[in-house]
């Protein structure tokens, strides 16, 4: 974030923050060198922001990491009063003004931290600007039907194996589906079922995570169940999810991997905004 001369800046520069390396003195000694007031208050985790006449309160640092790596969230608001008191806020933590002699006694103190804003020996190690990826999330094209004994047996043997890895066995119920064929799915999987039951139509769930996934060989054939744990939540008619999301049927009607990230995102907060 760029500060403008005359600006104020409240960090965290105390020895504890500086020395596990969440605050950095060669970055805030530029900002001194450029105009910039720094003052210090230990243990800070407060995130407000007063420029001009707008005030933005929020979860973001002043850090690259924020910038380019998590996921944030901040508020905007022009109302005076409350821009009043956000800079009241910050005015009153302006009491231990940095100087470059105190931050270079810091600097001292310093190395790279040992979480992924940086490797340790590299400081100015450049940051890309993903995000934390979605999880891998793909689309089941089933039919209904029933098993057979030697499926039954299978997925007898698979399930209560899924019942112990459940993370939410209150509010998401136990699913599972059969596949034919090398097995495209594994633990940690997103998969969404798509099931055409006939005169019911063609029903589509909410995204389910995969536990457990059981092979086995019949015959010439692989079969696999596939356990997962999805939200306690109705399922959907495509042609109303097709109508809602704005997709082309044909996108709903693959089988695998969503490989577009705008389309894995849409449907999976479909689900996520009727919770």
């Amino acid at each position: 974030m760029p500060l403008a001369e005359g600006s104020r800046l409240v960090v965290d520069a105390s020895e504890r923050s500086v020395a596990s390396g969440q605050t950095c003195p060669a970055d805030l000694i530029k900002l001194v060198e450029n105009g910039v007031a720094v003052y210090s208050v230990p243990n800070l985790h407060a995130k407000v922001f007063v420029l001009g006449e707008a005030a933005f309160i929020g979860s973001a640092n002043v850090s690259r990491r924020a910038a380019s790596h998590l996921v944030e969230a901040v508020i905007r608001t022009t109302d005076r009063a409350a821009v009043r008191a956000a800079r009241q806020f910050v005015e009153e933590q302006c009491v231990h003004e940095m100087t470059p002699t105190l931050l270079r006694g810091l600097e001292k103190l310093w190395h790279p931290p040992d979480f992924p804003a940086g490797m340790p020996g590299n400081r100015h190690q450049a940051m890309t600007s993903k995000r934390p990826a979605l999880p891998r999330l793909l689309l089941a094209q089933l039919h209904l039907e029933g098993y057979s004994e030697r499926e039954q047996a299978l997925h007898d043997v698979a399930i209560p194996v899924a019942k112990k890895r459940q993370k939410h066995p209150r509010s998401y119920e136990l699913d599972s589906f059969l596949h034919e064929g090398k097995c495209p799915y594994q633990r940690g999987d997103v998969v969404i079922q798509v099931t055409d039951e006939g005169s019911s139509g063609i029903l589509v769930t909410p995204p389910g995570n995969v536990l457990y996934v059981r092979t086995r060989r019949e015959g010439n054939k692989l079969v696999s169940v596939i356990c997962l744990e999805r939200p306690a939540m109705r399922r959907r008619q495509l042609k109303s999810l097709v109508r809602a999301l704005g997709f082309a049927r044909k996108h709903l009607r693959r089988q695998g991997i969503i490989r577009n990230p705008s389309r894995a995102q849409a449907l999976l907060n479909t689900w996520a905004v009727n919770i």
